[in-house]
């Protein structure tokens, strides 16, 4: 590319409404365009570091022997049963109607027109196994698009499946596409952290998740063991056991407006932890009391496994006044509805609660003498004070970016879109599946969040659009600009990615650019020509070598040799 008649931009300043790193200095580098939240727009430049990521990702999958398709990405309602996706997604479908009133949706993810399309060649056993993949735009109404490139609302996404006879060939499927994720984030640079992830209807399932201060997934990860999970999906052990000691009286205490659990321990003068913090939910239709520590979180999605159901509500302040209780003084004592207690609750005694009566709660409570519990469970969200469920150590909490993740579905799909095969004996079965997915945007930002300097972005060789840049010191002098465009046209005729910066820019603006883009290896050809030598920088260094002309092209691709790692 020759920068004078190429479109090429920078920004002088970042972006004031991007609170991400990547986002700010890809929009500042000229890379993306912000069209609106969660929205963008790749230039040239941004396009071509893309393909390199698609490519790197093609590479893997066609040698795993995946095979790539392009699927659509707008649905017909009518044609598949919806009612799952509505289930997991709920606000964040786009739906949308055409000219004959017939309701469509735009694909948050392709399940049902994967099995659709494996439907066309599956008959019997011999048919299978096969796996398939596309890269595509996807969309879902990002709640959080304020992370900018890692919350797009239109998305790239590799999205893949496994089709197979049963569990053992999906086991083989599996860990093919491990050791091919593992191999592509390898490949673009990325360093990746395997963390357990609990889905629901899934039998297994592993995200590969960048540690990141800007991620916006939260991990628990084992200071002494491999045991990492998703903060949501994490279990813990039991920090404390019950002591064997005497249940005091219950008493009501009057706390006039002291309503949080911070306000009543400052009130009384105790720790969080010896409070009981009730929680009444509605779940599918039936209202029921949760309890938990008064230092710990209540986890939704435990929940919602532990009853299979996505229906749960918190009443609203005058459904709490109907059922004879307010706003922070609820309590399980003389509760009527069925309660269910986080297992720390287990170790809790003559402890403080609500009283279900304002501006009042109980103190010396404890369960079994003053009230009964239906249910014990793993209710908590997993924090600073857990400790791990393998080992019994503390873990750390720390932020990772999604980039890619891999599921064993089994025949769960496969049974809800009647995907099946004869066998051997002529009996129907159901295909067993596996999904496999990497966020490509996500990459992207991935990347640029853990490479970058004062100066820019610092890009992996494999990744960058460009992997030599050459700068002409001065334009108007002959000499120099014609070895330039003479190296810059030997560079691209042995396939090395050049730009030639043959701008009427001052020498600092060009040295800026080209490290706010990044590229790896910058050239001056200035001052030093007539010796013979031009200056050769790496930017990932701060030093500048001086190499001899008739040695440059061999010195490039020694460089690229030794920083690439072998796409294929």
């Amino acid at each position: 590319m020759k920068m004078s008649n190429s479109f090429f931009y920078t920004r002088r300043e970042f972006p004031k409404d991007e609170c991400t790193i990547s986002s700010k200095l890809l929009i500042k580098s000229g890379f993306i365009y912000k069209n609106s939240n969660g929205i963008y727009s790749y230039t040239p430049i941004g396009y071509k570091t893309i393909r390199n990521i698609e490519n790197i990702i093609r590479g893997e999958l066609n040698k795993n022997r995946s095979y790539e398709v392009f699927l659509p990405s707008l649905i017909n309602n009518d044609g598949f049963e919806f009612t799952l996706k509505e289930k997991i997604f709920d606000k964040e479908l786009y739906s949308l109607k055409d000219r004959n009133n017939k309701s469509f949706t735009l694909c948050p993810s392709s399940e049902e027109i994967f099995i659709d399309l494996a439907k066309q060649k599956i008959q019997s056993y011999k048919d299978l196994h096969f796996s398939l993949y596309q890269l595509s735009n996807k969309f879902r109404d990002e709640m959080h698009a304020e992370y900018g490139l890692i919350r797009k609302k239109e998305f790239n996404i590799m999205e893949g499946y496994s089709f197979d006879v049963d569990e053992g060939g999906l086991e083989v499927s599996y860990d093919k596409m491990f050791l091919a994720f593992k191999n592509i984030f390898n490949k673009v640079g990325l360093d990746t952290l395997i963390v357990e992830s609990d889905e629901i209807d899934c039998l297994e399932s592993e995200e590969f998740q960048v540690l990141s201060e800007y991620g916006d997934n939260k991990i628990a990860k084992c200071s002494v063991c491999t045991y990492a999970s998703i903060l949501e999906d994490a279990s813990s052990n039991l920090i404390y056991t019950r002591r064997d000691i005497a249940p005091k009286k219950k008493e009501l205490i009057y706390t006039p407006n002291v309503r949080t659990i911070k306000e009543l321990s400052n009130y009384l003068n105790i720790f969080p932890n010896a409070i009981l913090k009730s929680i009444i939910c509605k779940i599918d239709g039936k209202y029921k009391m949760i309890l938990l520590k008064g230092n710990s979180e209540l986890n939704v999605k435990k929940l919602m496994k532990i009853f299979k159901t996505s229906r749960i509500e918190v009443p609203s302040a005058s459904d709490l006044e109907k059922m004879g209780t307010a706003i922070g003084y609820i309590g399980p004592v003389n509760c009527t509805m069925d309660i269910i207690a986080d297992n720390e609750v287990k170790n809790m005694y003559n402890f403080i609660c609500g009283s279900n009566k304002k501006n009042y709660h109980y103190k010396n409570v404890n369960y079994g003498v003053d009230f009964k519990i239906q249910m014990f469970a793993d209710l908590k969200l997993f924090d600073k004070d857990s400790l791990c469920p393998k080992c019994k150590n503390k873990c750390n909490i720390l932020k990772g970016i999604e980039v890619g993740q891999i599921f064993k579905y089994g025949k769960y799909y496969s049974k809800l879109f009647n995907l099946s095969y004869t066998n051997e004996v002529n009996k129907k079965e159901y295909v067993s599946m596996g999904s496999y997915r990497i966020g490509v945007d996500r990459i992207l930002a991935s990347i640029v969040e853990n490479n970058y300097d004062d100066k820019g972005i610092i890009w992996p060789m494999n990744v960058a659009p460009y992997k030599v840049a050459i700068i002409v010191y001065n334009v108007n002098d002959r000499e120099l600009t014609k070895y330039a465009t003479n190296l810059y046209e030997k560079l691209l005729n042995l396939g090395i990615e050049t730009i030639i910066d043959d701008r009427k820019e001052s020498i600092g603006v060009k040295f800026n650019d080209m490290d706010l883009i990044g590229v790896p290896i910058r050239i001056t050809v200035g001052k030093t020509f007539n010796d013979g030598v031009v200056e050769l920088k790496l930017r990932k260094e701060n030093r500048t070598r001086i190499v001899k002309i008739s040695r440059l092209i061999e010195a490039v691709q020694s460089i690229i040799e030794k920083n690439k790692i072998d796409i294929y």
